[in-house]
């Protein structure tokens, strides 16, 4: 049962694969999965590998790996993601919030509690910018939200500082300067 699990696992971004030849010891190689969903493999060189489980995945590198070794490939995830997506900033809940299939950034949004103070309009999702107005994307496992305050809120907690820089610039020309 654990087996069938495990060569059903799907490879996501952050992944670190382990990938050996059996029965060549001289092939075993630890490679992450990047941020672009790939990996570098020697003697294969870089592939796209997200959305593929195990299976999928040995069989391709078995394939690429023939004119050098002609034995299986075995695949498995040395660490696993995190099932869940993170949410930062301007919410009531920041951190991990659960990942439920099919969820949008509107989903996780809700489930962290966005606050009143935050800038929907600059929201990022693993690094770029997104318009809720526009799309709600879909969300993976170990996706990255980040919820930025909003200008007038930040103005507001630097408005009392402002203000009171400019009463003490003004006593001042009106003490030492006007005379």
């Amino acid at each position: 049962m654990t087996a069938i699990i495990l060569s059903l696992m799907v490879v996501e971004r952050g992944d670190v694969l382990v990938v050996s030849v059996f029965g060549a010891d001289e092939y075993r190689v630890e490679t992450p999965v990047l941020d672009d969903c790939t990996a570098f493999f020697p003697l294969v060189g870089t592939l796209e590998v997200c959305g593929m489980n195990m299976d999928e995945l040995s069989d391709t590198l078995s394939k690429l790996l023939k004119p050098y070794y002609d034995l299986p490939v075995i695949v498995s995830v040395k660490n696993v993601q995190p099932l869940g997506v993170m949410v930062l900033g301007e919410v009531q809940k920041p951190g991990m919030v659960p990942y439920v299939k099919g969820m949008t950034l509107a989903d996780a949004l809700t489930m962290a509690g966005a606050l009143p103070t935050a800038d929907v309009a600059r929201i990022t999702l693993n690094g770029k910018g997104v318009d809720l107005k526009v799309s709600n994307p879909r969300l993976k496992p170990g996706d990255r939200i980040v919820v930025p305050k909003s200008l007038w809120a930040s103005a507001r907690e630097f408005l009392p500082v402002a203000m009171s820089a400019l009463s003490l610039g003004i006593l001042v020309y009106n003490t030492f300067i006007k005379k």
